[in-house]
């Protein structure tokens, strides 16, 4: 009987080892994982500062001013642009063929053929 308690106490100590060697392990990958989850975080992050410090740079208002008038054709809004509710035509205006839609201010009046 005291060989077998003895064998026993061996088996589950035997036992014991092995669990905890096995849950080190997994803890230390764990632990490397989240060393890595970590070090990504931080690049991410440091990506980041580096992009707002580039938009930064790039939209300034001087800089978007000179890339507008050398690459847009912008000219300052012409009152006769702007028209009232009363000039848009009614949505079944618009679908009659060969319309002719009276644009506002210098614009030249427009036919158009609307197929359905």
């Amino acid at each position: 009987m005291k060989n077998f308690v003895l064998t026993l106490w061996i088996v589950v100590g035997a036992a014991c080892a092995i669990v905890l060697f096995q849950v080190k392990h997994e803890v230390t990958d764990l632990e490397d994982q989240l060393a890595s989850v970590e070090y990504k975080i931080k690049s991410d992050k440091q990506s980041i500062r580096i992009l707002l410090a580039e938009w930064s740079y790039l939209n300034r208002p001087e800089r978007l001013a000179r890339l507008s008038s050398q690459y847009l054709d912008l000219k300052p809004l012409d009152p006769s642009q702007i028209i009232t509710v009363q000039n848009i035509p009614k949505r079944d205006e618009l679908f009659e063929d060969g319309t002719n839609i009276k644009l506002p201010g210098s614009a030249t009046n427009a036919s158009v053929g609307v197929t359905q």
